[in-house]
């Protein structure tokens, strides 16, 4: 008999989607495997006094190089195919799996309370990026997966059926390419639309961003800053409205710099960025108004939360300075300046430093991110706003990009529910 803990988890953030998984009980949908374990309400160490059998390894980017901090690992009772469509993720696991951890920082993670002997599919899952691999566990024994094993894919049926990826939306910009960030990361499927050049088109940021059930199809968009269309959210009207619902279903948004009116003039609630129209925290201020950036800044940036902070420092990423600074350059004239973030939302400050712009200077958030729920409560989406962006052609990724590496990792990971 196999038994396995039915694991009371922490309700943290990370990939996993809450109607994905299914119990035997319930019954499984078309197109799952399922796990044959025998569920029981405590483990039992089959092989004591010694160790219980455990699984350990270390989960890395679609490039096979670079660490992915806090995946989800684990054996799920059942398991179904990702939604084609965007929508409403939380991080129910609890019952989900019959044995689950998370990766540290440094992507290294071991599991425990699995069945003695036998093969079983493991999850190995950040946001929306997931691998499913057969493990044979041996008896009271240790089983350490290799780097093959535990990479994530870059692209959909990447090394097996169940390996899956986002459907990722990128509108390009004159000033920054996230898509390059995404190539070094080593994500091979995408889908381009141009925001750069004035035109139209079935492949156009108008097409995109006009069309609700197209967006829908996405699960992250990326906006690179530097669009020739702002003026499509500079009053209300089609475009406003799309995104706010696409987020609302549950959509993932990043924009950076000067396409920071995509966030302002949509969600005005959760940034006040800088203007001279004085606005409301609930109104946004005028269009274009927060582009007084002062050109030329080095900022030597703080990280603010504590997990990017410790993956940013590892030998592989070797971002963090002696200091525990990170450096953050190439701001042009007019970046979009945010003033402060409203503490009253789920918004979150990844990261600040000393900013100086047309007519002050002082500590100001240089990436935000929220969890977005309208006014009717209603809203299960996720937004990430950076004041800086992409700026070398190197091929290895400067500290200002290897943030962007880590956050679109980040966005599409569940949402934490109380």
């Amino acid at each position: 008999m196999k038994y396995l803990l039915l694991v009371a988890l922490a309700l943290v953030a990370a990939g996993c989607p809450d109607d994905d998984f299914v119990t035997r009980d319930s019954g499984a949908p078309d197109g799952v495997f399922k796990n044959d374990i025998f569920i029981t309400d405590s483990y039992i160490n089959p092989c004591a006094p010694k160790a219980a059998p455990s699984i350990s390894g270390k989960v890395y980017a679609p490039n096979g190089i670079d660490p992915v901090a806090g995946a989800s690992v684990g054996i799920p009772i059942a398991l179904a195919k990702p939604s084609k469509l965007v929508r409403c993720e939380t991080c129910a696991v609890a019952g989900k799996y019959s044995a689950h951890t998370y990766a540290k920082a440094d992507g290294s993670f071991k599991l425990t309370g699995i069945p003695n002997g036998g093969t079983y599919n493991l999850s190995i899952q950040k946001g929306h990026f997931r691998r499913i691999v057969s493990v044979t566990i041996p008896k009271c024994g240790h089983l350490t997966l290799k780097k093959d094993k535990t990479t994530l894919p870059g692209k959909k049926a990447h090394w097996g059926q169940w390996d899956s990826i986002p459907k990722i939306a990128v509108i390009t910009g004159a000033w920054d390419k996230m898509e390059k960030v995404l190539d070094k990361l080593g994500v091979t499927e995408k889908v381009i639309f141009n925001g750069k050049d004035w035109g139209t088109g079935n492949f156009s940021m108008q097409a995109l961003l006009q069309n609700l059930g197209r967006m829908k199809e996405h699960h992250l968009i990326l906006i690179n800053c530097g669009t020739k269309f702002e003026t499509m959210v500079a009053s209300p009207g089609a475009v406003r409205s799309n995104i706010r619902e696409y987020v609302k279903a549950g959509g993932r948004l990043l924009v950076t710099d000067f396409s920071y009116d995509y966030v302002e003039q949509v969600f005005p609630e959760f940034i006040d960025f800088e203007g001279s129209d004085h606005a409301s925290t609930t109104q946004p201020e005028s269009h274009n108004a927060a582009e007084v950036g002062s050109e030329g800044l080095t900022i030597m940036a703080d990280i603010k939360d504590n997990q990017m902070k410790s993956w940013l420092k590892l030998p592989e990423i070797k971002a963090v300075q002696s200091n525990g600074k990170v450096k953050i350059v190439g701001f042009m004239t007019g970046w979009a300046v945010q003033k402060e973030v409203n503490l009253k939302t789920t918004t979150k400050v990844w990261v600040t430093g000393p900013a100086m712009w047309i007519g002050g200077k002082g500590d100001r958030p240089l990436t935000a991110s929220y969890y977005f729920q309208d006014t009717d409560k209603k809203g299960c989406g996720r937004v990430i706003f950076s004041s800086y962006h992409t700026y070398g052609n190197s091929k290895d990724l400067l500290p200002q990009e290897r943030i962007l590496e880590y956050l679109m990792l980040e966005i599409g990971t569940c949402r934490i529910v109380e």
